[in-house]
């Protein structure tokens, strides 16, 4: 796997890490199943970065990625109304945890809403380490430029041209038949 591959994987996996602990920080707000899914959606997100040639990993962090994004959007639909009454409308925390409160919600968000765009990089990777997309095709996506090592349409004018080695349609030459005294 390319390196700029390797470091995306790797930035991705670091970024949601990050994202989905502030989010999860205060308690009352988001279920502790949404830390242990998105922890655990990283751990494949680890096990992608350790194995660099196989697409297994990369098929299933992309699969449960995609799967967080609805469960998450499941999440702030139920919880966030029932935090807002807690945290925003009780005034029993005061300023600091209500502060709190919108950091979380914040990251949470933020955590939802680039999603899409990691996912849609976890493709690319997939692809690049050589899976089967099957009968799944976006216009564009095949020539969209990314780290693989498909070029679209591309053709390096610095790289010498092979030769064309297709025999030309020619005269037939026919034997003469050997004389026969």
């Amino acid at each position: 796997m390319s390196t700029p591959a390797r470091t995306t994987l790797k930035v991705i996996v670091v970024v949601h890490f990050i994202l989905s602990l502030w989010a999860g920080q205060i308690f009352g707000f988001l279920p502790s199943s949404y830390l242990y899914m998105n922890w655990f959606i990283l751990m494949i997100g680890v096990w992608a970065i350790a194995v660099p040639d196989s697409t297994e990993p990369v098929f299933m962090f992309l699969g449960l990625h995609l799967f967080s994004i609805i469960q998450d959007i499941i999440f702030l639909g139920i919880y966030q109304p029932r935090a807002n009454l807690y945290f925003e409308e009780s005034n029993s925390l005061g300023r600091s945890g209500r502060d709190e409160y919108r950091f979380c919600l914040g990251m949470c968000i933020l955590n939802l809403l680039i999603k899409p765009v990691t996912a849609f990089l976890l493709f690319r990777i997939y692809q690049e380490r050589g899976g089967e997309s099957g009968s799944l095709n976006f216009s564009g996506v095949r020539n969209f430029p990314a780290f693989g090592t498909q070029h679209g349409t591309y053709e390096n004018i610095d790289q010498p041209v092979p030769p064309n080695q297709v025999e030309t349609a020619s005269a037939p030459q026919y034997e003469k038949p050997p004389i026969q005294p």
